[in-house]
């Protein structure tokens, strides 16, 4: 079996990935410029930007695994982007524009942090609600591609049962 790439068809995934790594990256370069580590603007608030130094997951979980959320997120990327190019066309949701979108917001996501953790050590979060941890454009993309993701992957089992008659 000889795997072929197949870059026809790719502009969902890549407009994404065009889009929002340089807005993610934009928005973080400002914060880091205008901001001291921990400033928050306004200082009180349900809404507030604040610059934080994140070494963990999205949302600031499992802190000081920046070493593992390297290799980790550098893993996924690489995986994600050969499914892209050599497996979408085995999984047909992921041949669609929302697979395409879904797959790229992840992937977009993931490299905005991964930019992040390589150059600086840490991802910079700055979106801060008072009822949740603080997080940045790229963490809302791997979190929207991956409710999209997940999304897609219950309606085509759904519709694969339907037809299947529920023989499975």
């Amino acid at each position: 079996m000889q795997l072929k790439a197949d870059f026809k068809g790719l502009l969902p995934y890549l407009l994404v990935i065009a889009v929002l790594v340089p807005l993610d990256q934009l928005t973080k370069l400002w914060i880091r410029t205008n901001f001291y580590l921990g400033e928050s603007r306004p200082p009180e608030g349900f809404f507030r930007l604040t610059y934080i130094h994140n070494t963990g997951a999205s949302f600031g979980i499992f802190q000081d695994g920046a070493m593992f959320f390297t290799v980790f997120s550098t893993i996924s990327l690489v995986v994600m982007i050969g499914i892209m190019l050599f497996g979408r066309k085995h999984i047909p949701f992921l041949d669609t524009w929302s697979g395409k979108t879904a797959l790229g917001l992840v992937s977009a996501g993931t490299l905005g942090n991964l930019i992040d953790r390589y150059n600086l050590g840490y991802v910079v979060d700055f979106i801060n609600f008072n009822f949740w941890p603080a997080f940045n454009l790229a963490d809302s993309g791997i979190v929207v591609g991956a409710i999209l993701l997940a999304w897609l992957i219950l309606v085509n089992y759904k519709n694969s049962e339907a037809n299947d008659g529920g023989r499975s």
